[in-house]
């Protein structure tokens, strides 16, 4: 059905235009889930957690193996993390695993590498704690 004057060509290409950015959208936000999802280790490397969605774009992390005598696996280390698009990152609930104690966290990319995000805690009212993530790479 080709369009009959020119204001029905103007609807028409902004029709598509409208479904394109619809598409595009859609597609950064599934591709910011693939990038987070999947398997990190700790700085020191003494626990491995996975990060997967539970819900749409709801993410949370579990320890799936650790050095330390504490842990368990099993532990929701992150509950209830969603992407903020305003601020371009992750914002969440983190849970510490030896008291249960729950700080708000902030989950960014670093900007020199992908494989890399960091968490920032508030912990107390001054004190904020970084920590960084490494993704498991298949070698």
């Amino acid at each position: 059905m080709a369009p009959e004057s020119l204001a029905d060509l103007i609807k028409y290409h902004s029709m598509k235009k409208l479904c394109f950015i619809l598409f595009a959208t859609l597609f950064v936000n599934s591709t910011k889930a693939q990038q987070l999802t999947g398997r990190w280790y700790s700085a020191d490397s003494s626990r491995t957690y996975e990060i997967k969605e539970t819900g749409e774009n709801i993410f949370e992390a579990v320890i799936i193996s650790s050095n330390r005598k504490t842990d368990s696996t099993g532990y929701q280390v992150i509950k209830n993390l969603l992407y903020n698009n305003h601020k371009k990152r992750y914002e969440g609930v983190i849970y510490a695993v030896s008291d249960n104690q729950p700080a708000w966290v902030k989950i960014s990319f670093d900007k020199n590498n992908g494989n890399k995000i960091i968490l920032k805690l508030k912990r107390m009212f001054v004190l904020d704690v970084t920590i960084n993530w490494m993704r498991i790479t298949a070698s």
